[in-house]
C-alpha cells in the first residue's frame, strides 16, 4: 500500500492529495501490465475507465486507412501521464488507439468508482477535474500548435521546388519561424553519387551547437539523441535522403520531448515524400535531356 500511494504522489492529477486520502484512493485502483507494443485499447471501443502511467510509455494514435494498417501518432505518453478521460467524463467510445510502446504499468480506475470516491470527498474531486481540464488544454494547444505547422507545409507543398536542397531549405525555414524557443536547425541531404551528407541549410540562433553534426549510417533513425538533440531523418521506401538537425538551446523535459516528437514525425513524413517526387522528376528530366528530347537543365532544374 505505502509503495502505491508513493507512485501516486509523484502524479500532477493527485498533488494536492493528503497521504491518508491517497491510502484511501488507491484501493479503488487496479494494477495492469503491458508488453511492448500491447494494445491497451483500440479506437471506437466502449471504455469507462481512467488510466495513469505508472512506468513505461503509452503512444495515442489514430488510424489513417481503411485497412487499419497505418496510425498518426497524437500523443506519446510517459509516468505520471493520464489517458481515458474522455471515456470517463463523457461515456463517450474512444476517439484512438492506445499502445504500449515499452514495458507498462498503468493504474486503471473506472467511471463508477471515481464517481464513487468524488461524492465523499467533493474538495478532492475539484483537484481531480481542474488538473484533467488544465492537461486537456496543454494537449489542445499542442494540437493547434501542430496543425498550424502542416498547414504552412501544405502550402510549402502546393508550390513548384526546382531542387531537394531547395525544398528543404524552405522547410527549415518555416519549422525555425514555428518551433518556440532558440533552435539551431540544419539540413543535410545524401549525396546520391558517393552516399555523403551534405549541408544544403543552416539556422543557428544560438552559440555553443550541442549537436552532433556527424551521423553514423546505423544511427540515421528519427530520435532524440539527448534533451537538446533531435535527428530528423526522411526517406521513402527505406530509402535515406537525408536528415534535419534540430537543438534547443534549453534542455527540454520528457513531455516536452514527446510532444515534439508527433510534429517532426509529421513533417519527416512530407519531407520523405516531397523529396523522393522532386528526385523522381528530375531523374525523368535527365533521362529526357540524354534522349534528346528536351534541352539540357541545370543543377536547380531549370532549362538551359
Amino acid at each position: 500500500m505505502k509503495q502505491s500511494v508513493k507512485k501516486l504522489k509523484g502524479i500532477g492529477i493527485f498533488k494536492n492529495f493528503s497521504d491518508s486520502m491517497l491510502e484511501e484512493f488507491v484501493k479503488f485502483f487496479k494494477q495492469t501490465e503491458y508488453n511492448e507494443n500491447e494494445i491497451i485499447f483500440k479506437e471506437e471501443n466502449k471504455g469507462d475507465t481512467l488510466l495513469i502511467i505508472v512506468f513505461g510509455e503509452v503512444v495515442i494514435e489514430k488510424i489513417v486507412d481503411k485497412e487499419s494498417k497505418e496510425f498518426k501518432t497524437l500523443a506519446i505518453l510517459g509516468k505520471g501521464d493520464f489517458f481515458g478521460e474522455m471515456a470517463v467524463l463523457g461515456g463517450q467510445p474512444r476517439f484512438a488507439q492506445a499502445r504500449a510502446a515499452k514495458e507498462t504499468v498503468l493504474y486503471a480506475i473506472n467511471r463508477g468508482e471515481l464517481i464513487q470516491f468524488i461524492k465523499k470527498h467533493p474538495d478532492a474531486g475539484v483537484n481531480i477535474f481542474t488538473e484533467i481540464v488544465k492537461v486537456t488544454l496543454e494537449r489542445l494547444q499542442h494540437t493547434s500548435n501542430e496543425l498550424t505547422m502542416l498547414y504552412d507545409m501544405t502550402k510549402l507543398l502546393l508550390k513548384e521546388h526546382k531542387s531537394a536542397p531547395a525544398f528543404i531549405t524552405k522547410t527549415v525555414e518555416e519549422m525555425n519561424k514555428q518551433l518556440k524557443g532558440s533552435w539551431n536547425i540544419n539540413g543535410y541531404l545524401r549525396n546520391r553519387f558517393d552516399g555523403t551528407y551534405e549541408l544544403v541549410v543552416s539556422k543557428e540562433n544560438f552559440l555553443g551547437d550541442i549537436a552532433q553534426n556527424e551521423i553514423k549510417e546505423d544511427h540515421l533513425k528519427n530520435g532524440w539523441m539527448n534533451n537538446h538533440t533531435y535527428i530528423m531523418v526522411f526517406s521513402k521506401q527505406n530509402v535515406v535522403f537525408g536528415y534535419i538537425l534540430l537543438v534547443s538551446a534549453k534542455e527540454l523535459s520528457e513531455s516536452e520531448k514527446n510532444n515534439l516528437t508527433t510534429i517532426f514525425e509529421t513533417v519527416s513524413f512530407i519531407l520523405g515524400s516531397m523529396v523522393a517526387n522532386i528526385n523522381f522528376w528530375t531523374d525523368a528530366m535527365l533521362r529526357a535531356v540524354e534522349k534528346g528530347l528536351i534541352p539540357s537543365i541545370d543543377e536547380e532544374g531549370d532549362l538551359k
